[in-house]
């Protein structure tokens, strides 16, 4: 039945992947751990997203080439490759800081000093030097309330009030993004670094750190929960050895950008305009880079629509850049100008099915929840109608739909894009209690919610491809919006 325009979208589910065939696309992506951009197992991912664009009908597949030095060292714990020791007693390390650096097979071994922010000793040069990362104040400052300015919230007394997930985002940033950790131990000498974060052990296990720093810093650095944290930095304020292990590699490697059209009516004639769908591809586990799966389910529904009855094409670009260092360095669309001065919206997406998890002393443990989604919308009063109108359509649990140009506060989920471009757009995301770690895997993932999270993404797609862009003109805002500066984060 041919879909009629003038009236809000409704999909058909039937042309959606069943919740199995996410399920079964995550287990594959699953089976050879993190995707870094340019490993063995990132290739295998994009290799499988390819074939299934082909298999959706997609057109002028593209790859973009990008070489870089991949630093790298192994995710299991167990083989050793990063290791501390106090005066010859092992010392449980939660994760390494990538792209620090690397030490030879016996180590560092160097006097402990602690760096104390507000009075850092004279001299780091030539030791291993803790850092304690400090906490959020309370209250939180603006550009860390997650919890307000919101234009519908589900559920309201099933939401979480304790700011663990963005607390537990700012430990994990912080060395690099706020502390500058990293140019303190180059500029001054240091042999290594230790970072103390305020994360019980199965909390900080695996974490694995944006790469905010442009390039390897070549002081090798491991990361430490808090019953870690509290031995070592005792150890350090007597000025005690250590032995230090971090055993890294680096290898010149291609990866590239992967996009490709979903031809509309238009397609192919000045009259074309595009929907872009963007994500990333690299990163540490089974779903902190899982938008381009949910990318591939939405292409999946529409290349069941005919080409005639598809008012606009569909532009998928899938970004390699998100863990690399520097982060988006190479922006796709200033080397691609005749199809981006076509893109007319635009939908980010990531995060995707996502579970809840709580601190108990030291265990991380589920609560029995949903992650908490976020779905970003550009400042038009029908495009939010649309996205609230979804989400209960599709009974979308614990979600907040967020208007930064009109309520203030963060953008997340590449919703920025619309908002750097000035068109109408929705970005998808959702809060990260134990999806910052190579730890995190296929246990961790919901197939159902996943699939309830897909099916609300493609509804407002559908909103984005029929509607008349002047019903979905973006109201422009002088409301203050953040994006942590990077264009698609």
């Amino acid at each position: 039945m041919k879909r009629r325009v003038d009236e809000p979208a409704t999909i058909n589910k039937s042309f959606l992947p069943t919740s199995d065939d996410l399920q079964e696309w995550h287990i594959l992506k699953d089976t050879q751990g993190p995707t870094f951009a340019g490993s063995a197992s990132w290739k295998s991912y994009l290799s499988f997203l390819e074939d299934g664009f082909t298999k959706c009908g997609l057109t002028g597949i593209q790859k973009d080439f990008i070489t870089y030095n991949r630093w790298f060292t192994s995710s299991d714990r167990n083989k050793g490759e990063w290791t501390l020791a106090i005066e010859g007693k092992d010392v449980r390390v939660a994760s390494y800081w990538p792209n620090s650096g690397s030490t030879s097979t016996s180590g560092i071994t160097a006097p402990l000093i602690y760096y104390d922010d507000d009075n850092p000793p004279a001299s780091i040069e030539g030791k291993i030097v803790v850092f304690e990362i400090p906490l959020l104040p309370d209250p939180l400052p603006p550009l860390f309330d997650v919890y307000s300015g919101f234009e519908y919230v589900t559920e309201d007394d099933t939401h979480p009030t304790d700011s663990f997930s963005v607390k537990q985002w700012y430990q994990i940033a912080y060395p690099a993004m706020f502390g500058g950790y990293n140019d303190i131990l180059k500029d001054s000498k240091a042999l290594g670094g230790l970072i103390i974060s305020e994360m019980g052990p199965a909390r900080a296990s695996g974490i694995y750190m944006l790469p905010y720093e442009t390039s390897q810093f070549d002081v090798p650095s491991l990361y430490l929960d808090r019953a870690s944290g509290k031995q070592v930095k005792e150890a350090a304020m007597n000025g005690i050895t250590a032995t230090l292990k971090l055993l890294a590699k680096k290898e010149e490697v291609e990866t590239f950008f992967l996009s490709g059209f979903l031809p509309g009516k238009h397609y192919g004639t000045e009259n074309d305009e595009i929907v872009l769908l963007l994500t990333h591809t690299d990163g540490p586990n089974v779903t902190q880079e899982n938008g381009a799966l949910g990318i591939l389910a939405v292409m999946h529904y529409f290349s069941h629509i005919p080409k005639e009855e598809r008012q606009r094409t569909l532009l998928a670009v899938l970004d390699p850049q998100h863990y690399m260092p520097g982060r988006h360095a190479i922006d796709w669309f200033d080397h691609h100008p005749e199809p981006a001065g076509k893109i007319v919206a635009s939908m980010g997406i990531e995060h995707l099915g996502q579970l809840e998890y709580r601190e108990k002393g030291d265990e991380l443990l589920p609560t029995g929840k949903p992650e908490v989604t976020r779905l970003f919308v550009q400042d038009n009063d029908y495009l939010i109608q649309m996205a609230i109108r979804a989400v209960k359509d599709h009974q979308l649990p614990r979600t907040y739909v967020h208007c930064p140009p009109r309520s203030g506060g963060r953008w997340e989920a590449m919703g920025a894009i619309a908002l750097e471009r000035d068109i109408p757009g929705y970005g998808f995301s959702t809060d990260m209690s134990a999806h910052w770690s190579i730890d995190a895997r296929i246990d961790k993932f919901d197939k159902n919610l996943a699939w309830q999270q897909v099916a609300v993404a493609t509804q407002l797609t559908d909103e984005l491809m029929q509607k008349d862009l002047k019903d979905i003109a973006v109201t422009m805002s002088d409301k203050e919006t953040v994006s942590f500066g990077f264009k698609n984060d």
